[in-house]
């Protein structure tokens, strides 16, 4: 039975992992073969353990080892990992032990046979029909419980993510209680009478029901008043912006008249100055309408407005839209907003002539690539001091520096770095177009 033991708790852990992974946003088919391996390694250091020690552990011992093979060799985030073995434990406890189990012995106990290894095959023989059922039922509905940007940028200070770890940490908390709870409940359920038994039975899937339904809900909930924060963080911005091209279109009619009336003077100079003038205004929107997002082409107008100001020529390069980048929104906007602003500042002590901000957006092999450039007379010291915290000055956008920058693009696995060529300094932003499979 020491094999079928270990492929009886395999195919438990496994339908618990995947109902986990799934349920933390982690598509099932991402770390399929990874997964399997993690569960096949945790299973046999569990059971090599148990026999060395001649004793019986408690089958919860695979979780704790399967933890850090997830993080390790499947690459999976610590708090998703975290949370795909506790709802994966969660799942052995309450649907496997307290119902499957506990129900399968009451029901032998009240028609009165012998536990022997055959009736004991076909329980775990039950047992292992429904976890492949689960298992196929996770592949097939894919369902998810905790979104996967809810654990993105978990470790940094903004007040949207800020908002989730409350809910994480009770539920993380009611979780643990009640698993510890229901599992020294079933090793003493020989003592206990079966009317108790059935109580505690239905009384863990009340449980079990009511947080996930606080979970879901929760999270729900702040998540759209994350949303509802970062549409006010950027109304103003965006507004901006469609207004300049609402008053291009409007203008529009007006620079048709005028270049008529030049043309049929036959001033064909003043008439192509007036278009080139014409052109430059257009083309300035025309390079930020490109990206997919509103927010972030309202950002970039924004900058350019306050180049203006300052006597500085922003030019864009964007060859690719952000349509798929794996950040969020506002991300995307704090990374693209300190780098310009922090540009803008060192641009502000050379002279008008050098006060040149070139700003590339693309993509290449698998990556998202950002690129902010700009002249400086910085030393290299100076500049690796770039990326230390309070280093800005004047960042807009909450202010977060090229430190909090630097935190935005580790947690979403990519990487930031300058380059210094030629008295221009280019700081380099790389994402991967996939950031599940790190």
């Amino acid at each position: 039975m020491g094999i079928l033991s270990g492929l009886f708790l395999a195919t438990t852990v496994y339908a618990g992992l995947l109902l986990g992974l799934s349920a933390v946003g982690i598509h099932p088919f991402n770390s399929f073969i990874k997964g399997i391996c993690s569960v096949i390694g945790s299973v046999v250091c569990f059971e090599a353990i148990q026999f060395f020690t001649s004793g019986t552990l408690d089958s919860g011992i695979v979780y704790v080892l399967l933890l850090p093979a997830l993080v390790w060799f499947a690459r999976i985030p610590l708090l998703q990992a975290f949370f795909s073995c506790l709802l994966g434990w969660t799942y052995q406890i309450t649907i496997v032990h307290m119902t499957e189990r506990n129900l399968f012995e009451l029901a032998i106990s009240q028609a009165k046979l012998d536990a022997d290894s055959f009736i004991m095959f076909l329980m775990e023989l039950f047992i292992l029909l429904n976890n492949l059922l689960v298992i196929l039922w996770v592949v097939r509905l894919k369902p998810i419980l905790i979104p996967a940007e809810v654990f993105k940028g978990f470790g940094t200070t903004d007040k949207a993510k800020f908002m989730h770890r409350s809910t994480l940490f009770v539920s993380a908390i009611l979780l643990l209680v009640m698993g510890i709870f229901f599992q020294y409940t079933y090793y003493d359920r020989e003592v206990f009478t079966p009317a108790y038994r059935l109580f505690i039975t239905g009384w863990s899937l009340v449980l079990l029901t009511i947080l996930v339904y606080y979970l879901k809900t929760s999270l729900r909930q702040k998540l759209e008043q994350e949303k509802f924060y970062l549409d006010q963080q950027y109304q103003q911005d965006m507004l901006s912006f469609f207004t300049v091209i609402r008053s291009q279109r409007h203008d529009f009619n007006f620079h048709l008249t005028s270049i008529y009336g030049l043309l049929k003077k036959e001033e064909y100079e003043d008439a192509r100055t007036y278009i080139g003038e014409v052109v430059q205004q257009v083309q300035e929107v025309n390079e930020l309408l490109p990206l997919a997002h509103p927010a972030m082409s309202a950002l970039l107008n924004t900058q350019s407005e306050l180049a203006k100001q300052k006597n500085i020529e922003i030019q864009y390069s964007i060859f690719d839209d952000l349509r798929r980048i794996p950040v969020s929104v506002y991300d995307v906007n704090k990374v693209l907003g300190n780098l310009i602003q922090n540009a803008m500042e060192e641009l502000e002590s050379m002279p008008v002539a050098d006060r040149i901000l070139r700003v590339e957006i693309t993509k290449e092999k698998r990556h998202y690539v950002i690129r902010v450039a700009n002249r400086t007379s910085a030393s290299e010291e100076r500049i690796m001091s770039m990326f230390e915290s309070g280093y800005t000055t004047k960042a807009s956008h909450e202010g977060i520096g090229l430190a909090g920058v630097e935190k935005i693009v580790s947690s979403n696995f990519g990487v930031i770095f300058p380059e210094m060529v030629e008295g221009w300094l280019t700081v380099h932003v790389r994402i991967p177009e996939e950031t599940e499979n790190y």
